[in-house]
């Protein structure tokens, strides 16, 4: 009889302690739901608190495991991802080759992906400038936000910079992404998600541009060479010849350079290369960045935009000596980011949106990439997304 009765007691207390939890459990979700005015999405993370993510653990070590969807920060949004586009970055973070990881500045493990775009669906506190159901792209270089050198939108000089997918911050290879409201900007009405995914790679053209002298407001027409046709040089001949430059791109793929044939001149020959004014080297070759230091006319501009250079022995009495002037550019700001977003209605993109492969086959869409047999390879992470 006394073991029948600390059987009914323990079972008594196992069903309070459930309630107890139970009830904490819908007061909670009732809490967090305030930030949360649409229903549907409400309901969707009540009964879905867990999401893919493609995770690398380590130098070819990558798989799909579930991450849960985290209580949001003040001032940070959950962003369903729609669109990320594969850059070469990830493969080199996979591959364990990227510098940062290298030096020890970045570590595994990492969900790789900064070229996303997706819709908002849940806000943080005292985030004010979006709204649930907003369309977004989201910046990849982000900074502590406070110091100086984010407050004048200049967050790649921050000693604290982390970069979405790379550096500290995981990426858009995920059903969701967190990011600082901050670092996201809406997507124009007139541009798709797919279209979106571009921007950064634009943001980081239209920055290297600025660099370079060729603004949007630059007037008269200069001679451009664009030496590479992927997606940085396709981007950066197609702002160019936007903005009414003269352009001739450069590339040893006849089919990438055919993508260009609209809007440039095209050779598979790297000659003639001193009849230029602005020459834009975004392939990260050596042999290439050599070739233009050394044959470019007296007085011309190089942009380097292409990476990773390899080290090289090289005198600088080629520039000295002629004239010519050397810019490096890396990452964008929140004001290229913006620039992006407007330019994209006025570009040709559809060479871009040609492949897409949804999240579990993100390895087949590495494959893809690696195989160069299309500009631009993207997961498509929301099969509802436009």
């Amino acid at each position: 009889m006394a073991a029948r009765e600390r059987r009914l007691g323990s079972l008594a207390r196992e069903i309070a302690r459930y309630r107890y939890h139970k009830a904490v459990g819908i007061v909670k979700g009732i809490l967090d739901s305030r930030n949360i005015t649409n229903p549907s999405t409400r309901a969707e993370l009540y009964y879905k608190r867990s999401f893919p993510a493609v995770v690398i653990r380590g130098p070819h070590d990558a798989a799909i495991e579930e991450r849960s969807i985290p209580t949001l920060k003040p001032g940070e949004i959950l962003v369903r991802v729609a669109y990320e586009g594969i850059c070469a970055t990830d493969l080199e973070i996979l591959e364990g080759r990227l510098g940062y990881y290298k030096s020890g500045m970045a570590k595994y493990p990492i969900v790789p992906g900064h070229e996303s775009s997706g819709t908002v669906v849940s806000l943080g506190k005292k985030v004010k400038n979006l709204d649930e159901g907003e369309r977004v792209v989201v910046e990849c270089i982000q900074g502590c936000g406070v110091c100086a050198a984010c407050l004048v939108d200049n967050a790649i000089a921050c000693r604290e910079r982390g970069e979405v997918g790379v550096i500290g911050i995981d990426g858009g290879y995920a059903a969701y992404l967190v990011t600082r409201a901050r670092y996201a900007h809406k997507v124009p009405n007139d541009v798709t998600l797919a279209q979106a995914a571009l921007a950064e790679p634009l943001a980081v053209v239209i920055k290297g541009l600025r660099r370079l002298g060729a603004s949007s407001g630059t007037t008269g027409a200069r001679r451009c060479a664009v030496v590479g046709a992927g997606t940085i040089g396709h981007l950066a001949a197609r702002v160019l010849a936007q903005r009414g430059h003269n352009v001739t791109v450069f590339d040893r793929e006849p089919a990438r350079l055919s993508l260009l044939s609209d809007i440039a001149t095209t050779s598979t020959s790297l000659a003639g290369l001193d009849g230029f004014d602005w020459l834009v080297e975004a392939t990260g070759d050596q042999s290439m960045l050599t070739a233009l230091l050394e044959r470019s006319a007296t007085g011309a501009t190089l942009l380097l935009l292409g990476l990773p250079y390899a080290h090289h022995n090289f005198s600088f009495e080629s520039i000295v000596g002629f004239d010519r002037t050397v810019v490096g550019s890396v990452g964008s700001s929140g004001a290229d980011f913006e620039e992006a977003l407007a330019t994209l209605p006025l570009l040709d993109t559809s060479p871009f949106l040609k492949a897409h492969y949804p999240l579990e086959e993100f390895e087949r869409a590495w494959s893809a990439v690696r195989t160069r047999a299309h500009l631009k390879v993207m997961l498509k992470i929301d099969a509802s997304a436009a």
